[in-house]
């Protein structure tokens, strides 16, 4: 399952951080390293690719969504941290549809509260057991990303940030895309939540700043404020967007059921 484009390696030199290079070298850099992903022909949006997030307690209940959204042709983001008791074996048993692994601790809003050993012990199971999509944390441990990244066969990566306490300012928006566009992965994804309208325009937009360094990237608002990021983020480039079947499945604040997206999608393309 190829992505659009597979993102560029960063010169050497550039891995340094924002300790060694500024943000906007950095940038810099990784445009010249990667090029530009290309925009979609003139007049016609990018592509929307709708994920349906699983937040479901057992096992039998998150195989049956899977299965749904696999049926519909969507993506679907498997999120290990609801389960009471994770069998994977049971829940990966056949992928048709593809799927993302997802296990949110608590510190970034998901529902992990287990050591964190345990917690990386089931996304090394998701990826022995062939899920499309890890989603790691750049708060994780490096050295276990690289480990992960050392096996992945054909799994594809995604390098995750998240703040659901509100937005940063800009200046450490841009240090921290600097930040992750030194590292090795498929998809970037900075998440934050929305206090105010305006904050939803510094996480936007960081898409074009990335997609203009070679890399795809999920960018977009949690909360109340920032439910019209999520309209907005695909028609900027966004590589995916979350939304549940209804309501009462949803994993994040603000989210717009798989309906309302592509209806609201339909109208202004």
């Amino acid at each position: 399952m190829p992505l659009v484009q597979t993102p560029g390696v960063l010169p050497p030199g550039a891995g340094g951080g924002a300790a060694e290079l500024s943000a906007r070298r950095l940038l810099s850099a990784a445009a010249e390293a990667g090029g530009p992903l290309p925009a979609p022909p003139s007049g016609k949006p990018f592509p929307l690719r709708l994920c349906v997030p699983v937040v479901e307690p057992t096992v039998n209940r998150a195989r049956r969504l899977y299965l749904r959204a696999a049926r519909r042709h969507l993506w679907t983001e498997m999120r290990l941290d609801f389960l009471e008791n994770p069998d994977l074996a049971r829940l990966f048993r056949t992928l048709p549809g593809p799927v993302i692994a997802t296990n949110r601790p608590a510190a970034e809003g998901g529902r992990w509260t287990g050591p964190e050993g345990a917690r990386r012990r089931l996304l090394e199971e998701a990826l022995d057991r062939g899920a499309h999509f890890l989603d790691l944390e750049l708060a994780a441990d490096p050295a276990w990303r690289r480990e992960m990244r050392a096996r992945r066969g054909k799994t594809h990566f995604i390098l995750s940030w998240h703040n659901s306490d509100g937005t940063p300012e800009a200046e450490r928006l841009e240090d921290l895309l600097a930040e992750m566009l030194t590292e090795e992965a498929d998809v970037l994804k900075i998440v934050t939540w929305a206090n105010l309208p305006e904050d939803n325009l510094r996480v936007l937009g960081l898409i074009p700043r990335a997609r203009a360094a070679g890399r795809e990237i999920i960018a977009f608002c949690m909360g109340p404020a920032g439910a019209w990021s999520r309209l907005a983020a695909p028609f900027l480039g966004s590589y995916l967007s979350f939304a549940p079947f209804n309501r009462k499945r949803l994993s994040a604040p603000g989210q717009l059921t798989v309906d309302e997206l592509r209806r609201c999608w339909r109208t202004l393309k």
